[in-house]
C-alpha cells in the first residue's frame, strides 16, 4: 500500500497553447488541437481515463473542452465537469482567495433539450475570500450529444476571471473533476481523499506561454 500517492512526487506544470482565434463565431466554440489535451496526472492505471479535457488561452480568456465517448447509456442532466481556477497560481496558501474560481459545466440541463449546455459559478468552501460572482451570460457554451457520449466546450472571458492578466501573471492554478452517472468519476490528480476542492496548493500549474 502506497502512503503517498505517486502524483505527489511531482510538481505538475503544463504549458497551454495560445490560440488567438478563440472563440470561434460559428460551429464549435473552440475546436482545440490534440496539443491542448491535459495528460493523465493521476497515475492510477486501474481507473482509466474516459474524459479528454483540453485547455487553451489567449489574452481575452480561457477555453475549456471536454469529450466523453465511452458511454453506453444516454447522457443525462447528471453529467458535469467542475473546474477550479486560480489566476495567481498560489501554492503557499492552502485556502482559496478572491483569485480562486470554481465553475460547473453540464452538457445538458434538460434531457428534452439535449444540446443546451449549462454553467454555474460556485463558491469554494473555507475560502479566505470569495471571487466576485460573474455575469454567467458572458460565458459562452457549446455542446453536442451523441450515442456514445458528448462534447462540451466553454469560453471563459477575462471579465469572469478575477485577476486574469497573462502578461503580468503568466500562469494559472487549475484542477478538474468529472462526474458521470454511468462511468463514475475522473480526477485530474488526486481524488476525494484530499481536499482539492478547497486547497489551491493541490492544483496543477498551467503556463500561459507563447
Amino acid at each position: 500500500m502506497t502512503i503517498i500517492p505517486p502524483a505527489f512526487l511531482f510538481r505538475h506544470a503544463i504549458s497551454l497553447p495560445e490560440i488567438n482565434e478563440l472563440p470561434h463565431k460559428r460551429g464549435n466554440l473552440l475546436k482545440l488541437p490534440e496539443s491542448a489535451s491535459i495528460p493523465d496526472l493521476s497515475f492510477e492505471q486501474k481507473s482509466g481515463k474516459w474524459g479528454n479535457v483540453k485547455l487553451a488561452w489567449n489574452k481575452n480568456g480561457l477555453g475549456i473542452g471536454l469529450k466523453v465517448d465511452q458511454k453506453q447509456h444516454p447522457t443525462t442532466a447528471s453529467e458535469y465537469i467542475q473546474v477550479w481556477i486560480d489566476t495567481r497560481d498560489t501554492k503557499t496558501v492552502h485556502r482559496a482567495n478572491r483569485y480562486c474560481h470554481s465553475f460547473q459545466f453540464r452538457p445538458t440541463r434538460n434531457p428534452e433539450k439535449q444540446n443546451q449546455p449549462y454553467c454555474e459559478q460556485l463558491t469554494i468552501h473555507r475560502a479566505q475570500a470569495d471571487a466576485p460572482m460573474c455575469e454567467l451570460s458572458e460565458i459562452l457554451l457549446w455542446a453536442k450529444i451523441n450515442p456514445t457520449g458528448y462534447e462540451l466546450e466553454s469560453w471563459l472571458p477575462a471579465s469572469v476571471l478575477n485577476g486574469f492578466e497573462p502578461s503580468a501573471y503568466p500562469q494559472l492554478g487549475f484542477y478538474y473533476a468529472i462526474f458521470d452517472s454511468e462511468l463514475g468519476e475522473q480526477f485530474m490528480i488526486v481524488d476525494h481523499e484530499f481536499p482539492f476542492a478547497q486547497d489551491p496548493g493541490l492544483w496543477a500549474t498551467m503556463r500561459l506561454g507563447t
